[in-house]
Order: C-alpha cells, then structure tokens, then sequence
C-alpha cells in the first residue's frame, strides 16, 4: 500500500514538472520582460522629455506674443519711434528724464516711443535691454524693461495713482515706472545674423554681432518699425523668436 501510494505521487511530480516551464526557460523569460520594461521605460521618458520641451517652447512663445501684442498697442498709440540714443548711457543721454530700474546693469535703450500729442505725456516711454536685478525673480541673459507710466484697463495712461491723465490737471505731476515686460532674452542668438534692416533704416548699434535678444530698425519717417525678439535658448528646449513691422497711428 505504502509502495503504491509512493509511486503515485512520483507520478504525479512527473506530470507537475512536464507541464510547468524550466529554470533556463524562467531566465529567458525574466531577460525578455527586463528588456521589454527597459524599452517601454526609455520610450516613456523620451516622450515625456519631448513633452516638456513643448511645453517650454509654447510658453515661451505665447510670453513673446503677449510682449509684442502689448508692445504694438503703444507704438501705434504713439506720434513717433526713435532708436537713435546715446550708448552707453551718460548723462548727456538724448532721453530726457530716463530713469533706469535701480539695481539693473548693462542698460541699453532699443526703443523709445514719442507720445501723441493728445496723451499730455511729456516725457518719452522707453524699452530697453539690462540684466535682470540681482536676487530678483526675473531669469537672465537680458529682460525687457519698459519705463512709462501705467496703463488703465480703459487703454488710457495713468498719472500712478490710479487716475486717468485726461482728467486731471495739465500741471499735476505722471508717475513713469520700470517694469519688466519678458525675461530670459537671449545674449547669443545665430539666427539674429540673417537679420538685415532695409538700408534707409536706421538702427542705433549698426554692428550686428552685438545686437541683442531685442532690436528695432526704424524708418526714415519714424512711423514705422521693424521688431525682433529672441528667447534665450534653455537646456531643454530651442531658442523661439518672433518679429512684427508695426506703424504709429497717432499725430
């Protein structure tokens, strides 16, 4: 009986082991799904990183479109645009009363806006080139600074405190402010070598190699102007740039 049930239960491993799977065929089988989990795990991350990339280069447009959208809005709000500005900045700077954010460096004017007669601004509005201020939260190589006074949600300037210039006194005093339109500006940008103003612009650093994330070329009549911007490339994604031809609208 003991014998029987024995040969039994040898029979019945025998069985067990021809139908399961080897010690080699379990290592083929392990290597084969390590392989598999690598791919789909390299796939995954180069998707993801494709991903962010976009995501970086999409923001980075939509920052200049908006930038360019508001920077077009006061050109044609403007009578005239002038680049040709004293460099580096003296005191003898032909911008009367600019007043560059403290703690900024390396200023360098692109634009400057002269305001329609109609606006009661006296003092001309500025974009300009600088390195951000230290310990800001404004990411370098250069930011885009503009010094004027601040717009009211009804499109009109405000004296800084709020109210619409065109009801107060021509004698009360505007309130002109720095403030950082766009940031990470390119320092180097390969593709700014192909661009070339027509020859009757006019541009206030001639030299190409040195221009910047931001420049401007201006026509004869100062009513027209070329612009272009550059963001600064990042370790994740491309430079992005954009460019417009804008004309002032006011006298």
């Amino acid at each position: 009986m003991l014998d029987r049930q024995k040969s039994s239960h040898n029979l019945l491993l025998r069985q067990l082991a021809r139908g399961g799977f080897t010690l080699i065929e379990l290592i083929i089988a392990l290597a084969i799904t390590t392989i598999v989990i690598s791919l789909t795990g390299t796939g995954l991350y180069a998707l993801m990183t494709a991903n962010q990339r976009s995501q970086i280069e999409t923001t980075d447009r939509l920052e200049l479109e908006q930038a360019l959208a508001f920077m077009t809005d006061e050109i044609k709000m403007s009578r005239q645009v002038r680049t040709n500005i004293s460099w580096p900045i003296t005191p003898t700077t032909k911008i009367e009363n600019f007043n560059p954010a403290s703690g900024s460096s390396e200023i360098q004017p692109i634009l400057v806006l002269i305001p329609a007669s109609s606006s009661r601004l006296k003092n001309p509005i500025v974009y300009y080139l600088a390195e951000p201020p230290t310990s800001s939260v404004w990411s370098g190589q250069r930011v885009i600074y503009r010094w004027g006074p601040t717009l009211l949600q009804n499109g009109n300037y405000s004296d800084g405190n709020g109210k619409d210039i065109a009801l107060i006194s021509p004698t009360d005093p505007i309130g002109y402010y720095n403030e950082v339109l766009v940031d990470r500006m390119s320092e180097v940008a390969p593709a700014q070598a192909s661009i070339a103003c027509e020859s009757s612009y006019s541009y206030s650093i001639p030299n190409i190699s040195t221009r910047l994330g931001f420049y401007a070329c201006i026509a004869p009549d100062e009513k027209s102007v070329k612009l272009w911007m550059y963001k600064q490339k990042s370790s994740s994604a491309k430079s992005v740039s954009i460019d417009a031809l804008v004309v002032t609208r006011s006298n």
